[in-house]
């Protein structure tokens, strides 16, 4: 793989666990250090990720619905790349982890099949230069999102319990960060910055 200018760091995580946040103080924190930071996430807001974060997809089965994460990633990574060679550090809230932890797991009796997920991404993704996976119970993670408008079907703990316990399985094969999402974000946010500056 091309060594581009820039770092390329992924925060995954179940609903819940702070990513946001944590993603806002890193770039914070970068940006007063004198670094060009771009923050970016998954469904992006282009065409493709705004047509899945509306959730209106009528009829489409979970595999079709795997493959449009996919399409959206395909073309976002592209302009990852492009961020990357400009020198920028790019943080990016969920990536590839994401649509195979929450496929991966039934929802509503419907679950894919992980080496599949994993051998779709494959070809279109860019290997982050770290990955940190936020960990939480799922009970604590939907009492922080208790006060949106709108809850999403993958916000259940039932199912976000099998979706955590895929991604420890991720992090572990694919050689993530592992933080406790329960720790203050300032204190996560320096050690993530200690270990990226082994990557600048």
């Amino acid at each position: 793989m091309k060594r581009l200018k820039g770092v390329f760091l992924v925060i995954e995580g179940i609903d819940g666990a702070g990513k946001s946040t944590l993603c806002e103080i890193l770039r914070k924190s970068l940006e007063s250090d004198g670094r060009k930071v771009i923050v970016t996430q998954e469904p992006t807001h282009d065409e493709i990720g705004s047509f899945i974060r509306r959730g209106d997809v009528k009829g489409i089965s979970q595999k079709g619905e795997a493959l449009l994460f996919v399409a959206d990633r395909a073309v976002h990574t592209e302009r990852i790349e492009e961020w990357l060679e400009e020198g920028n550090i790019v943080i990016c809230d969920r990536y590839f982890a994401s649509t195979v932890a929450y496929q991966s797991v039934a929802l509503n009796g419907v679950a894919l099949d992980k080496k599949w997920l994993i051998s779709l991404n494959m070809p279109v993704i860019r290997e982050p230069d770290l990955t940190v996976l936020l960990d939480i119970d799922p009970r604590k993670g939907l009492s922080r999102i208790g006060g949106r408008d709108e809850i999403s079907k993958f916000e259940n703990a039932g199912y976000l319990k099998g979706v955590r316990k895929a991604y420890l399985e991720l992090a572990e094969e694919f050689g993530f960060l592992v933080m406790d999402a329960e720790r203050d974000k300032k204190v996560l946010s320096k050690e993530i910055i200690e270990k990226l500056k082994e990557r600048l």
